[in-house]
């Protein structure tokens, strides 16, 4: 499997919504990620592709020093197979580049794979947003590392 990261784009887009639908109990519209990818100038997307085929992606906005993680998402037959590590990776490198000095994400509490990814990458759970998953009242564990 030859992997391609690169920034996302409108044509990313359908691909994308449709990874978001089958990931994420409650997802982003169709709108609201092209507002957030195609429009706003903090927000900074990656995607993985293979064959233009997108397996996963990652969003982020930039704000001041810091960013924060929006989404990261693999789509469900390409999971296990690093590419979230590899998306995660190439946003820190880019986040080196540009000055980014800290970057925060929530998880939801019972999120295994992902805390572990999180973790592995040098992220420090740093506090707790109770109730923030409106779809099933989870906590949200912030978490932070410095860049």
């Amino acid at each position: 499997m030859e992997i391609e990261i690169r920034r996302a784009t409108e044509k990313d887009l359908a691909q994308i919504f449709d990874i978001e639908k089958r990931t994420f109990l409650t997802y982003w519209s169709y709108e609201m990620l092209y507002e957030d990818i195609c429009k706003t100038p903090i927000s900074y997307y990656l995607v993985a592709l293979e064959n233009e085929k997108v397996l996963g992606y990652i969003g982020m906005w930039h704000v001041m020093d810091e960013g924060h993680i929006l989404n990261v998402a693999i789509d469900t037959p390409y999971r296990n197979l690093k590419i979230g590590s590899i998306l995660l990776k190439e946003l820190l490198d880019y986040c080196k580049e540009i000055g980014i000095e800290r970057v925060t994400l929530e998880v939801r509490e019972h999120n295994e794979p992902a805390l572990g990814l999180y973790k592995k990458f040098g992220f420090i759970e740093m506090g707790l947003r109770k109730n923030y998953y409106q779809d099933t009242n989870e906590n949200a564990i912030i978490m932070w590392k410095e860049v």
